[in-house]
């Protein structure tokens, strides 16, 4: 199946079980709020109750004790923060009243019945609380969440509290929004906007999922297959339920419950119904299931680590649910082990993170020692092996990377031979040359001592001579660059003045460069610089190194040779404007056989560089060519 496919279609089951999750979820306090009235509201009764308790202290005789002295000012000054809601109070005793308006009994009754539409009447000796109308009837009522707020003291002592319009209520926005009933008010508005939306969005999922099912009957799908899925989302939607209301027992509302839910749904889905989907595809029966389940997770085990550790380590958590599963069931049943639940809850959660920290300590150990061992086989250690404790996650992970460096090291050892063989072979057949080319070389040398007649078969033997002497240097190339490859040169190290070395050089081929018609210009200190070196193979690199500016070098140009001495290195560097293109890669040119020349119109081998850089290397040097344009660089730097 098409990965992308596959990937939409997750795509989509993860969208249903949001929008699953969305319509089940339970919330009652928001269930509350729809629809809802704010004189009926929590928020209203919390006004009631404040005012309820509070009203009694304001009437408290001027001999009351200092304690209740202060709660008299306290009362007093929390009644009189309510300037919308109209407040008297009476003690039925003393006589003695407080208002926050009007301040005649009879008045107030007159103006509150009239004008405000909810008049309550709290006597808390009676123990009786009433709504009043406009005709100065009772009727007897109680709040939802306090329960008779005349039960909440006993003093003799009437309070009325009158509710105003909400639109008065609203009037307070811009004369004081920190008028305690507006205060509360507006949490009622926002609790109801919520409530709204909540409600909005368990529509918007409903229409989703209908929407959903409406287009697998456009696009044709066969009743039976959209039964399925239909069956397979009410088997969903009643676990996202029992998910709903054990979340809402345990842990109470959260935004997380979304998130959390939809994982849950999914993971339910993608495991559960793909597993059966496979059972049934394979014919197997229901009563294997099991044995098919063990074979899905050993799959799991194989092909997807993450997934299976995720799993793996799901046990961690198992007592902390069971524990919680005991607190919600056993509050009413079993006090004393709800109350051991509470406390063990706090304890079990610390040690599991405890746990945890173990377990995330040692991966991450595991994995420090995986990447130390691929740095280590990466610089060069092919034949280190990483060793960790057994891990499902980790063991194929390790075991292939020890595999990449037996197989690397096994192409490194035929590598190695291969060179070997080769180095053997061009030493063999440079030995098996020597001998007959050196015969040769010495009948040319009898053969130019004759008086030959003709004339003319003396130029013969000049070329014969000329080719010979090319060809015993091209053998002894071969022979030098093989010795090199295999690691076989002989050093003769020592302390060399390598300013007088260069010099020394550039003396002995005087002659060719003077006929070169090219301008060398020579940097080079006027002190001795001493290196450890072999100074005959030193010479050799020059050496190569000019005959090479010489072939292939602009007529007419200059050469600038350097000789630069810093606190640990002596740069040379040879710079030459080559009258051949310079279309190749730096590093190519200073392998074995290469030529700047790609038409072969100068004499050479490939090998002058290849020697050098072989020699200079032995030596603990470095030789590195650069290439700017036209301008070829070749760059040495010694150790001192």
């Amino acid at each position: 199946m098409d990965i992308k496919l596959i990937k939409n279609k997750n795509l989509v089951a993860l969208v249903i079980c949001f929008c699953i999750t969305i319509i089940t979820a339970n919330n009652d306090f928001y269930m509350k709020y729809i629809n809802a009235d704010f004189y009926k509201s929590y928020e209203l009764e919390q006004v009631l109750y404040e005012i309820a308790t509070q009203s009694v202290y304001t009437v408290v005789g001027d001999n009351a004790s200092e304690k209740m002295l202060d709660y008299k000012a306290e009362g007093r000054n929390m009644i009189s923060n309510y300037t919308t809601a109209n407040v008297f109070v009476i003690n039925n005793d003393s006589k003695e009243v407080y208002y926050n308006n009007i301040s005649d009994i009879d008045k107030y009754l007159k103006t509150v019945t009239t004008s405000y539409p909810n008049v309550y009447e709290i006597n808390f000796k009676d123990k009786t609380m009433y709504l009043l109308n406009d005709k100065n009837n009772k009727v007897r009522v109680s709040t939802n969440h306090f329960g008779n707020l005349a039960q909440t003291k006993k003093e003799d002592v009437t309070t009325y509290i009158a509710i105003p319009f909400i639109i008065n209520i609203e009037e307070m926005k811009e004369i004081n929004h920190n008028e305690p009933l507006y205060v509360k008010y507006k949490e009622f508005i926002k609790n109801t906007d919520a409530a709204n939306f909540f409600v909005g969005c368990k529509i918007i999922a409903s229409t989703i999922i209908i929407t959903y099912y409406l287009s697998m009957f456009i696009l044709g799908l066969s009743k039976k297959d959209i039964l399925n899925k239909i069956l397979k989302n009410i088997l969903l939607i009643s676990l996202a339920f029992i998910i709903s209301l054990l979340q809402s027992k345990i842990y109470g509302w959260s935004i997380l419950y979304y998130f959390i839910n939809t994982a849950l749904l999914y993971l339910i889905y993608y495991f559960g119904f793909k597993i059966l989907e496979e059972n049934r595809k394979n014919n197997i029966h229901p009563k294997d299931y099991a044995h098919n389940l063990i074979v899905k997770l050993t799959s799991l085990k194989m092909n997807n680590k993450k997934i299976y550790t995720i799993t793996k380590y799901v046990w961690i958590f198992i007592p902390l649910t069971i524990i919680q599963v005991i607190i919600m069931t056993t509050y009413d049943v079993n006090y004393g082990l709800y109350e051991f639940s509470i406390y063990t809850a706090p304890l079990l959660s610390i040690a599991l993170c405890v746990i945890s920290i173990f377990i995330i300590k040692d991966k991450v150990n595991k994995i420090e020692t995986i990447r130390n061992g691929i740095d280590k086989i990466k610089n060069g250690n092919i034949e280190h092996k990483i060793e960790i404790k057994k891990d499902i996650l980790f063991d194929d992970i390790v075991k292939d990377i020890n595999e990449i460096g037996e197989t690397v090291n096994i192409a490194v050892e035929e590598r190695l031979k291969s060179e070997r063989m080769k180095n053997e072979l061009i030493t063999n057949v440079s030995h098996d040359l020597k001998t007959p080319l050196t015969a040769i070389i010495n009948y040319i040398s009898l053969m130019k001592k004759e008086d030959i007649q003709p004339k003319h078969i003396n130029d013969y033997v000049q070329v014969l001579d000329k080719r010979s002497q090319r060809l015993k240097i091209l053998i002894e190339d071969l022979f030098e660059a093989s010795k090199i490859g295999s690691n076989n040169i002989e050093l003769n190290l020592e302390e060399n003045d390598i300013n007088q070395l260069l010099t020394q050089t550039l003396v002995e081929m005087e002659d060719y460069i003077n006929k070169s018609k090219l301008d060398f210009i020579v940097n080079t200190p006027d002190k001795e610089v001493y290196i450890l070196a072999d100074g005959k193979k030193t010479f050799r690199v020059f050496e190569n190194i000019i005959s090479n500016i010489l072939k292939y070098s602009l007529e007419k140009t200059r050469v600038y040779i350097d000789l630069v001495e810093s606190d640990e290195k002596v740069h040379i560097s040879f710079k030459n404007i080559s009258k051949y293109q310079l279309n190749f890669d730096p590093d190519e040119i200073t392998e074995r056989f290469t030529r700047g020349d790609l038409s072969r119109n100068t004499e050479g081998s490939g090998l002058g560089l290849a020697i050098a850089k072989g020699l200079i290397e032995a030596q603990g040097g470095e030789l590195k060519v650069d290439i700017i344009g036209d301008l070829f660089i070749v760059n040495i730097d010694f150790n001192i």
